[in-house]
């Protein structure tokens, strides 16, 4: 069993209503928001493993200058790592209490101490829309991806730990996510979502097992206590088209986007998903990817 010493990271829900004002000479009608956007979040720590039960806490979603647009209390992690549920609402412009599509909201995580100034931020999508998020509860460095301009947050406490062995190993260079230092084939940020070590190649997010279960796909698999998981699919390898399938842990259990590992923080054990059967599809492959 191997375990790891990590910090603390939530991921918060926000609620916000807006109006939109239209203005005559005469009067002013108000007008209700078109939809909402959903966002489900979690807060993770220097390991990237999400916060199980992070006590009395709360998320503030607000502009820049303080003005709060909502906030959510947050809870225990449930099955799929989420700690809290955000319903913005979205209308076509802003007021004191509305969103619109591609405003960026600072988000605040609260506690009895205090707020915890840690840098996060989420950008409204279009309304009735389900969306994902993770925020660090630590300092964290970002990163470039050359092949897709994106940029990544990994906190600093990680890189320093790796940096370590680099300043050993290999004469300090410096902490590349991109590479792959073990040649496992699988990037050093890769490692890092799925909470094994980037050095060592006999470490790495394996599937131990594929098979047919009660009519469903059974994907067995090692994880690390505390990661997220989630499964694509694809009708061939040939440029294939991978998109998010909806998982069971247990073959007639409800659906889920994404699964939370069970087990302590950093332990290693085995995760057995379920799923569904694509009716009338010719072929079916399937990649296991850590969140």
């Amino acid at each position: 069993m191997r375990t790891r010493n990590q910090t603390k990271r939530l991921i918060s829900y926000l609620l916000c209503f807006t109006f939109y004002i239209l203005h005559f000479t005469l009067y002013a009608a108000p007008v209700m928001p078109y939809g909402t956007y959903l966002v489900k979040g979690s807060f993770r720590g220097d390991y990237n493993t999400v916060l199980r039960d992070y006590g009395a806490a709360t998320v503030r979603a607000q502009r820049a200058d303080g003005t709060v647009i909502a906030e959510s209390s947050v809870s225990s992690a449930n099955e799929e790592g989420a700690n809290f549920l955000l319903s913005i609402p979205v209308a076509s412009a802003s007021t004191a209490k509305s969103c619109t599509v591609g405003e960026k909201l600072d988000c605040v995580l609260t506690t009895p101490q205090g707020a915890i100034d840690v840098p996060n931020s989420l950008t409204v999508d279009t309304p009735v829309r389900m969306g994902n998020v993770t925020f660090n509860c630590t300092e964290v460095k970002s990163y470039v991806n050359p092949k897709d301009g994106k940029a990544v947050e990994i906190p600093t406490a990680y890189i320093d730990e790796v940096q370590a062995w680099l300043d050993i190993e290999r004469n300090g260079e410096a902490y590349n996510p991109w590479a792959d230092y073990d040649k496992y084939g699988i990037s050093n940020y890769g490692e890092f979502l799925a909470g094994t070590i980037p050095f060592d190649d006999s470490d790495y997010l394996r599937v131990k097992e594929f098979s047919m279960k009660n009519g469903k796909f059974a994907l067995k698999f090692e994880h690390v206590g505390g990661h997220v998981y989630a499964v694509s699919s694809a009708n061939t390898l040939a440029k294939p088209a991978w998109a998010q399938r909806r998982v069971r842990k247990n073959a007639n259990g409800s659906e889920l986007e994404q699964v939370l590992a069970d087990g302590g923080e950093g332990a290693v054990g085995e995760t057995e998903i379920f799923i569904t059967p694509v009716g009338n599809a010719t072929s079916e492959f399937f990649k296991l990817e850590a969140k």
